[in-house]
């Protein structure tokens, strides 16, 4: 069945559902599922350079007034320019999104939530309450987050969906990271290395995990520690600040964006994610798949990720004292480590798959796509 499916998001720089899109435009490429992307930020936008060949339209559009939540006319031509039976909305763009959708006279219109804080404003909470009623499906990264829309936000249940997020294990697998990368980042032989992929937000809390390094310089967990911070955004100034100011230059390292995530993922002993919220982290599946063991606070969908059976390696949320002491743990014992590899990527590859994600959202689209043409066909009797 043939569907046209335009995916409205804020951005395409650079991020977890980015990559996940990126992913889905390969994958259906040359498939009867066209994709076309919408994006508000006014930029390109690095993953967006990168999947635009592959998508059927690709539209940026400047940042409108605070009028075009109301009349979102730029965005609603724009939907009409893609002939979308299916409008995909991701966090950030829900209100705005389904109100041009409508306008635009779509049929279909899910909306994806990534995660949230668990902080919302009222309003925020009631503008998506609001939304939702515009939405057919709300698809929720994870049950806890499924909860949280229903009951603090007022989605209806039966219009929420959980789907997974998924990643290609086939990609992101263990293998050994070049020793050009450890050059190059200036880690010596033999150190052990705990670090992080993501947007440089203040969401991700990333200051936790440079304290965390910090206070193990006091600790002997047997072999040198580095630490190393991946990716890009607004914070990066403060946690460069913080890593000066913590005397850590030599010891943690912020290169930026990567294009290789496998690899700066293989280089990981430990995966670390400290985050005030989470939905469900594609960089730490990413992570699991790599083979790297990870130390996790419970946020979001992080301890359902890992499991029972590594249980141990979640800290409550917020609990810097306790991050470190487990992380000082795992780092000191290569079996726990080991071990913990071996079940966390054994937990994605069973429950995580990129093509069990991508087969679920494959299904409302064209569910979607065939309700809207039997209104159709029913309108024009």
């Amino acid at each position: 069945m043939s569907v046209r499916v335009t995916h409205v998001v804020h951005d395409l720089h650079g991020g977890g559902f980015e990559s996940l899109i990126a992913t889905m435009a390969g994958r259906l490429a040359g498939t009867p599922v066209a994709l076309s992307v919408i994006s508000l930020s006014g930029r390109e936008g690095r993953v967006g350079a990168a999947v635009r060949p592959l998508l059927d339209q690709y539209h940026v559009l400047q940042p409108g007034s605070s009028w075009s939540m109301l009349v979102p006319v730029a965005l609603t031509r724009a939907i009409r320019a893609t002939r979308a039976d299916v409008v995909h909305l991701h966090s950030g763009v829900w209100y705005k999104g389904a109100l041009a959708a409508r306008r635009a006279g779509v049929g279909g219109v899910v909306y994806t939530e990534h995660g949230r804080e668990h902080s919302d404003p009222r309003l925020m909470r009631l503008l998506d309450r609001v939304a939702s009623r515009r939405t057919d499906f709300v698809v929720a990264v994870s049950d806890r987050l499924a909860g949280y829309l229903a009951g603090a936000v007022g989605v209806r249940p039966d219009a929420i969906v959980t789907i997974r997020n998924g990643v290609d294990t086939d990609r992101f697998a263990p293998g050994a990271a070049p020793d050009a990368l450890r050059r190059a980042l200036g880690i010596p032989d033999g150190a052990l290395v705990v670090g992080s992929i993501g947007r440089l937000a203040p969401v991700k809390a990333y200051e936790r995990l440079i304290e965390a390094v910090a206070r193990l310089r006091a600790m002997d967990v047997g072999r040198p520690v580095r630490g190393v911070i991946w990716g890009d955004g607004d914070q990066r100034p403060a946690l460069e600040a913080k890593v000066r100011e913590s005397g850590l230059v030599d010891i943690v390292h912020l290169p930026g964006w990567t294009e290789t995530p496998v690899l700066a993922h293989r280089l990981l002993d430990v995966f670390a994610l400290t985050s005030h919220s989470e939905g469900t982290s594609v960089s730490l599946l990413e992570s699991l798949a790599c083979g790297a063991a990870p130390v996790v606070m419970d946020v979001g969908a992080n301890a359902d990720i890992l499991g029972p059976e590594l249980a141990g390696q979640v800290v409550p949320a917020g609990d810097v004292a306790g991050f470190v002491a487990v992380l000082a743990a795992t780092l000191r014992d290569p079996e726990r480590r080991r071990c913990a590899a071996q079940a966390g990527r054994a937990s994605v590859v069973a429950r995580y798959s990129f093509d069990a994600m991508m087969a679920a959202y494959r299904r409302l689209y064209e569910d979607l796509a065939a309700r809207g043409r039997g209104v159709e066909r029913r309108a024009a009797l």
